[in-house]
């Protein structure tokens, strides 16, 4: 290697010591399948380095080897080779970022390219482009991502471009300037998973299912302050996601969005507060399951809002207002929902002389001038859904009981675009 001026080049040591004394600050060791070592690397580049050397020093390339880095400051690096596992040593803080002397990723972090490969632990430090890139060919999977940092990255947190069985597990994204997490063509029925973790301040999505995105599973996740959706599935070819247990807050436009031909989408005991559009809108798609998840009125364009547009064998259950749960006995079309927060508990107040509030009140409202519009709502308590007319509760004469619940259809002649105010009573 050519030593440039001024520049630490990285040295190749033939490493004596055991991996139980761990790593120097500094180095970088390569270890093969039985845990011993093979070679340390020094140097501001010394990760590339090692990651680079198990392309000429394995064979076969079906072993599997680790890369363990000591605390410090590292440049870029590129995963070519499959069946490799890298991360820090033991308590080491490792972070990834433009020191080094080449750039291997084209402004990123870790670009991988193989499947079988783990990467967990590091920080990745501002990057002008993706943080960490993921692009594998279909046949390959099994790609690890845990516990990574990803600070102020130019263009997306995580990018992943085809491939098949991909975990991301703990993610801390900071501050991307596009999506935190972007997932595109990955169309194999083997599962995607993300497992908790946090997107804070994206410049557009905090989780964007780009393009073909089948069998996708989400829990945990905490997604606040996205600039525009806080989690967007719009692609006719995404299918089977399932989202559970996600926090979404603060987003610039609705806080989650499935339409454009989405299929069989779940959002489940989650979250979904203070979007600027709506809290969870739903548009032409087919399958959806929306249970347990709070209506609170805490969304500027409502907390459920479905478009005038084609949706077929939907639920909508175990749906939680401040003040009672419901459900929606029908698919919906051009009608938004919310529930009253305390701060607005005036607009219901009162109610039909000698009745008890049975449930939730909700403000109720089309989202469009259509002849088609139409809400059923299910409550589990009450003998009639009043609506709210001035001071006055006026019971709705389509009221009845159903399967020892009472619900009431809402149509054209009910729903205009301001919101009306309806509960039930008993």
């Amino acid at each position: 290697m050519i030593r440039g001026a001024g520049l630490a080049i990285p040295a190749l040591l033939i490493a004596a010591a055991p991996a139980a004394l761990g790593v120097a600050p500094g180095a970088v060791e390569v270890r093969d399948e039985n845990g011993a070592p093979v070679a340390t690397f020094t140097g501001t580049d010394a990760v590339q380095d090692a990651v680079a050397s198990v392309l000429t020093s394995r064979a076969p390339e079906s072993r599997p080897w680790r890369v363990v880095a000591g605390a410090g400051t590292y440049g870029d690096f590129s995963v070519k080779s499959p069946n490799l596992a890298i991360g820090p040593d033991a308590g080491a803080a490792v972070v990834i970022s433009g020191v080094g002397v080449r750039d291997d990723t084209g402004g990123g972090c870790i670009d991988i390219t193989r499947g079988a490969v783990s990467v967990t632990g590091f920080s990745c430090t501002a990057p002008s482009r993706t943080g960490v890139n993921v692009t594998l060919r279909n046949s390959e999977g099994g790609v690890a991502l845990a516990s990574l940092a990803i600070d102020r990255p130019g263009v997306d947190g995580i990018s992943v471009t085809g491939g098949k069985g991909l975990t991301i597990t703990s993610p801390v994204i900071t501050s991307p300037a596009r999506d935190g997490i972007r997932l595109t063509m990955l169309s194999s029925r083997q599962p995607v998973t993300i497992t908790g973790g946090s997107i804070t301040g994206a410049g557009r999505d905090g989780l964007r299912l780009a393009d073909d995105v089948r069998a996708l599973t989400a829990s945990g996740l905490t997604i606040t302050g996205a600039r525009g959706y806080g989690i967007a599935s719009d692609d006719a070819g995404n299918s089977d996601a399932v989202f559970t247990g996600v926090t979404v807050t603060g987003s610039g436009k609705d806080g989650v969005l499935l339409s454009g031909g989405t299929l069989r989408a779940t959002l489940a005991s989650s979250t979904v507060t203070g979007s600027t559009g709506a809290g969870v809108r739903l548009g032409d798609a087919s399958g959806l399951r929306i249970r347990d998840i709070p209506v609170d009125g805490s969304n500027a364009d409502g907390d459920l809002v479905f478009d005038a547009e084609i949706r077929t064998g939907g639920t909508y259950d175990g749906l939680r207002a401040p003040d009672g749960t419901f459900s929606l006995a029908s698919e919906p079309n051009a009608v938004r929902i919310s529930g009253v927060s305390p701060a607005r508990a005036a607009l219901a107040a009162g109610g039909p002389a000698r009745l008890s509030r049975a449930g939730a009140a909700l403000l109720v409202g089309a989202t469009t001038r259509v002849s088609t519009r139409r809400v059923v709502l299910r409550y589990p308590g009450g003998r009639a859904v009043y609506r709210k007319t001035g001071a006055s509760w006026t019971t709705l004469p389509g009221s009845r009981r159903v399967r020892g619940q009472v619900q009431v259809a809402l149509g054209t002649s009910l729903l205009g675009t301001a919101s009306g105010v309806y509960a039930p009573f008993g």
